[in-house]
């Protein structure tokens, strides 16, 4: 989550040198995240007491997705299994979180529902946009990794769980603002690598 910038990178560095001696295996504290986070749509109420334990448990998810990779990298565990494994579990980890909006809005308010879709296609089609373009051939790894965004995932995982502090404590305007821009850019964030993609193309 952490290393598609260079203050990602340093961020991910200091994470593998406070936490790299921990004795567990990357692997492991990748799948602790979507626990977490399966756990954070679980107890997820309305009311403030479910709301904020829901939101703890996906900012606990969160931090175990950055450490994971951080501590893959710090003991020289880094594979292609683990990336696969950590790229399905960003997904799922998400996937949760998006469930909780939906779990809120979903009897009353259409409009909201409609949004979290929207996000729930944008958040898929960034990551999917640049691993398919790699798997046809139209960029290599390098290449793809590089695709830049308006909103990569590490800024659109504050966007949500601010959102979701935002209904912890009752602003739910604000947070219902927080979703409208995390919906917008994440579309955008697919356009602009979609073209990008295929601008790549047209060049080769």
């Amino acid at each position: 989550m952490l290393k598609n910038s260079s203050f990602g990178k340093g961020i991910s560095e200091l994470l593998g040198k406070l936490f790299g001696w921990l004795p567990v295996h990357p692997n492991s504290l990748t799948i602790a995240s979507v626990l977490l986070a399966f756990l954070g749509f679980l107890f997820f109420t309305s009311n403030a007491w479910g709301s904020l334990t829901s939101l703890s448990f996906f900012l606990f998810a969160f931090f175990f997705d950055a450490l994971d990779g951080a501590v893959a990298r710090a003991k020289k565990l880094t594979s292609k299994e683990g990336a696969f494994l950590d790229g399905i579990a960003d997904r799922i980890v998400e996937f949760f979180l998006l469930l909780v909006f939906l779990k809120l809005f979903f009897f009353n308010q259409v409009m909201q529902v409609t949004i979290v879709s929207i996000l729930f296609f944008g958040t898929c089609m960034t990551s999917f946009v640049k691993a398919y373009a790699e798997h046809k051939g139209i960029l290599k790894h390098e290449e793809a990794e590089k695709l830049p965004g308006v909103l990569e995932r590490a800024p659109r995982s504050v966007i949500l769980l601010l959102a979701l502090g935002l209904f912890s404590f009752n602003y739910m305007q604000l947070g219902i603002y927080a979703l409208y821009a995390a919906a917008i850019l994440s579309v955008i964030t697919f356009a602009q690598r979609f073209i990008l993609a295929l601008a790549g193309t047209s060049q080769k």
